[in-house]
C-alpha cells in the first residue's frame, strides 16, 4: 500500500508567510542601527509553553530559535552544522551518538554547558514525570547519556535511530540550564534560560513575550554571518485575530506579522513600505487526520471517497490566491517527491460518489446528503480551530466539498485546549493541522500506534503493518533505503 494516504487527505502545503517593514528580523546579520532597536512582530497564536521540551507547537519555536541552542544546526540545504558540539561520531550500530562540546559556552544565568548539562536535558525529557512534547519522540528509545569527560557527552539509544541528529538540531532538544530550572519551577514555562544569543526577559500572558539580546554571548551562531545582532530587543505580540494582524503591520504598530491572509497579499505586496516574504512549510502541509476509529471514517472506502472528493488545487487557488503549492502526501513535496505521490488522489467527485455508493450510503435525501438503507445520514464532525488565518477558512471549504458528494460535514469549532483533547481523545472525525519536522521520522508521531492518545497521532490509526515501516525508517542508515521505505 500507499503510506498514510488510505488515513489521510493532504491540502496543501502551509506557508510561514511573514510581511516586515524595513527592519530584519533578529538573527539575519543585517548591518545595526545607530542606538537601540527594538522590532515588534505580530504573532498569530499565544505559545502553549516556552519550554522547548514540553512544547507541542512550533510557534513556540518561533521565539526560542533565537533564545536557545542545540547541538548542531540544520541548513536549508539539509546539511548539518556544528553549533554546541564541535563534532560528533556515530557508532557503525547506529545506536551510539558521541558529542565534543565546545568549551566556552555558559546559559544565561552563568550556569556551564557541559555533558553533565547535556545528560540533564535528555533524562528530563524521557523522565516518566515531566510532560514532554514533541522532544519525547526525538529520544524515543533512549537508554541515557554517559558523560566520557567535561566536555564529551555518549548518547545511547536501544536499536539504531537514524533521524537522531537532525532531532539534536531541532528546537525541541534545545538545551536548557540545570541550574536555573529547577529554581524556576512553574516560571520554565514562561521564561526558561537557555544560551542563545538572545534571553527571554518578560512575559505577559495573553499579550508578549520580550527577548533581549544577552551582552555575554560570545560567538557567531551558525545561523548568522556575524555576531552584532541588528536588534536589540524583540517583542513578539499575540494577535490571533489576522484582520487586526494585518492592521498593526500596515500602521507601523509592528514592523513584521506572521501569517499573513492570502487576500490581503496582493495589497501587501504592491506597498512600497512592505516586503512580503514567503518561505515553504517543512514537514507536514495542512492535512485533514481522518479518524480511523469513529464512524463513517472507520471505513476506507469513506476515507478514499473523501480524498477523491477534495479539489486541492481550488483550494490553493481560490483560498490561498495561487500562494501556496498543492500536497501530494503527509510530507510536503520538498521533504518527499516522487511521481507515484502526484499522482495519487486526483480531484475525482464523480468516483468519490461511487466509493460512497459501494460503501452502502446510496440514498440521497432531498438536501443533498446520502443515506444508508437503515436512514442513516451520511454525517461527520471535523474538529476546527482557527488559527487567525486558517485552518478555520479551509474548513469551511472542505465542508462545502464534502456537501457536493453528499457527507454532512459539520465544524466543532473550538478554543485550543478543548481542540486539543478532543484529538488526543479521538472525539471527532479528525482536525485539519500542519507539523513541522525536519526528518521523513515526522510521520511516527503522526501515524505510529504508540503515539494513539497522545502526541499527533489524531487519525487514531493502530496498525502493525504502518508501525513496522515507521520503525523500519528509523534504523535504516543509508538515506536512499530510508526514503524508500517512507515513499511505500
Amino acid at each position: 500500500m500507499k503510506f498514510g494516504i488510505g488515513t489521510t487527505v493532504a491540502l496543501f502545503v502551509a506557508l510561514f508567510l511573514a510581511a516586515c517593514t524595513g527592519a530584519a528580523p533578529a538573527g539575519t546579520g543585517a548591518a545595526p542601527a545607530s542606538g537601540p532597536t527594538t522590532l515588534v512582530i505580530g504573532l498569530d497564536q499565544e505559545p502553549p509553553t516556552m519550554d522547548p521540551h514540553a512544547s507541542p507547537s512550533a510557534i513556540t519555536f518561533y521565539v526560542t530559535a533565537s533564545t536557545g541552542e542545540s547541538l548542531l544546526y540544520l541548513t536549508g540545504d539539509r546539511e548539518l552544522k556544528p553549533w554546541l558540539a564541535e563534532s560528533w561520531d556515530v557508532s557503525e550500530d547506529g545506536r551510539v551518538f558521541t558529542f565534543n562540546l565546545r568549551n566556552d559556552v555558559t546559559f544565561q544565568d552563568g550556569t556551564p554547558f557541559n555533558a553533565e548539562a547535556v545528560k540533564w536535558n535528555f533524562d528530563r525529557i524521557v523522565d516518566p514525570n515531566f510532560q514532554a512534547g514533541g522532544s519525547l519522540s526525538a529520544l524515543t528509545g533512549y537508554q541515557g547519556t554517559e558523560v566520557l569527560d567535561e566536555f564529551t557527552a555518549q548518547v545511547t539509544f536501544d536499536e539504531p535511530f537514524a533521524p537522531f541528529l537532525t532531532y539534536a538540531a531541532g528546537g525541541t532538544l534545545a538545551m536548557i540550564s540545570p541550574t536555573a530550572t529547577e529554581a524556576q519551577g512553574d516560571d520554565v514555562n514562561l521564561t526558561p534560560v537557555m544560551s542563545g544569543p538572545y534571553q527571554i526577559t518578560e512575559y505577559v500572558a495573553k499579550d508578549h513575550v520580550t527577548i533581549e539580546k544577552w551582552a555575554d554571548y560570545n560567538r557567531t551562531p551558525p545561523w548568522s554571518e556575524d555576531d552584532s545582532g541588528n536588534v536589540d530587543t524583540v517583542i513578539w505580540k499575540f494577535i490571533p485575530e489576522a484582520g487586526t494582524r494585518v492592521a498593526t503591520l500596515e500602521s507601523g504598530e509592528t514592523q513584521m506579522a506572521t501569517v499573513i491572509p492570502s487576500q490581503d497579499l496582493p495589497r501587501l505586496e504592491e506597498s512600497d513600505e512592505i516586503n512580503v516574504i514567503s518561505v515553504p512549510w517543512v514537514g507536514a502541509p495542512r492535512i485533514w487526520l481522518l479518524n480511523v476509529t469513529l464512524p463513517p471514517t472507520d471505513d476506507v472506502l469513506v476515507r478514499q471517497a473523501i480524498n477523491y472528493g477534495i479539489d486541492r488545487d481550488a483550494i490553493v487557488n481560490t483560498l490561498y490566491k495561487g500562494t501556496g503549492a498543492k500536497a501530494i502526501g503527509p510530507l510536503t513535496a520538498q521533504m518527499l517527491d516522487d511521481p507515484s505521490l502526484r499522482e495519487m488522489y486526483p480531484y475525482d467527485p464523480d468516483k468519490a460518489m461511487a466509493l460512497l455508493d459501494e460503501a452502502g450510503w446510496n440514498v440521497v435525501g432531498d438536501d443533498g446528503v446520502r443515506m444508508n438503507a437503515d436512514g442513516e445520514r451520511l454525517s461527520i464532525v471535523m474538529n476546527a480551530i482557527d488559527y487567525g488565518a486558517g485552518p478555520f477558512e479551509i474548513d469551511q471549504f472542505v465542508q462545502s466539498q464534502m456537501l457536493a458528494i453528499g457527507i454532512d460535514a459539520s465544524l466543532k469549532a473550538q478554543a485550543r485546549p478543548p481542540w486539543y483533547e478532543d484529538n488526543y481523545n479521538c472525539a471527532t472525525n479528525g482536525p485539519i493541522m500542519f507539523l513541522r519536522s525536519g526528518d521523513w521520522d515526522g510521520l511516527w508521531v503522526l501515524f505510529h500506534s504508540s503515539t494513539v492518545h497522545g502526541n499527533f497521532n489524531w487519525s487514531c490509526i493502530a496498525d502493525d503493518e504502518i508501525d513496522g515501516l515507521l520503525q523500519q525508517g528509523r534504523i535504516e542508515g543509508d538515506p536512499e533505503a530510508r526514503r524508500a521505505v517512507y515513499l511505500e
